[in-house]
């Protein structure tokens, strides 16, 4: 389970130099939004270093409680000139640890946004998987991703991050 929190901090958390965001994350999707895919109550506002022990930057980031997991969307400027593909390569080093571990990794582009969809191996039960949709919007890194022990389809969490992209 540590490992996947860590997974899910480099997966949302990739940029080494992000400014915070002005507008507050947690505004930028509705209780509707959320219900979609079965986040309940309000946004939990919060924010995460993207340095190993706490110093550096910060990255603002909004979190919603699921039976089995949460969600977590992060909106914060993206470093001058990158793209989502480039953010993509840094993340395709976590995937290839963990598919070195046995767990299923699928990818798919809708457009602008990226999705992927990890799963832990079958035999690990503990282990919830992680859903992760991407694209980077007007100037801004917008990730929407989940820990659930139910797999969330990639096409059920993308509609998420162009919801929050039009808000910004």
């Amino acid at each position: 389970m540590r490992k996947l929190t860590v997974l899910c901090a480099a997966l949302i958390f990739v940029a080494s130099n992000v400014r915070a965001q002005s507008k507050p994350v947690c505004s930028l999707l509705s209780d509707s939004d959320v219900s979609t895919i079965g986040a309940t109550g309000p946004g939990i506002p919060g924010e995460m270093s993207m340095t190993t022990g706490g110093k550096g930057p910060t990255m603002k980031m909004c979190s919603w409680r699921m039976k089995s997991g949460g969600l977590h969307l992060s909106a914060n400027p993206a470093p001058p000139g990158t793209s989502r593909q480039a953010i993509e390569a840094e993340l395709t080093k976590t995937y290839q640890l963990l598919t070195s571990k046995g767990w299923k990794q699928e990818k798919k582009d809708f457009g602008n946004v990226s999705c992927t969809l990890l799963t832990p191996p079958a035999g690990d039960k503990k282990s919830p998987a992680n859903t992760s949709c991407l694209a980077v919007v007007k100037g801004m890194m917008v990730n929407a991703d989940t820990i659930n022990m139910t797999p969330i389809a990639m096409e059920n969490l993308k509609p998420l991050v162009d919801a929050a992209s039009g808000r910004l």
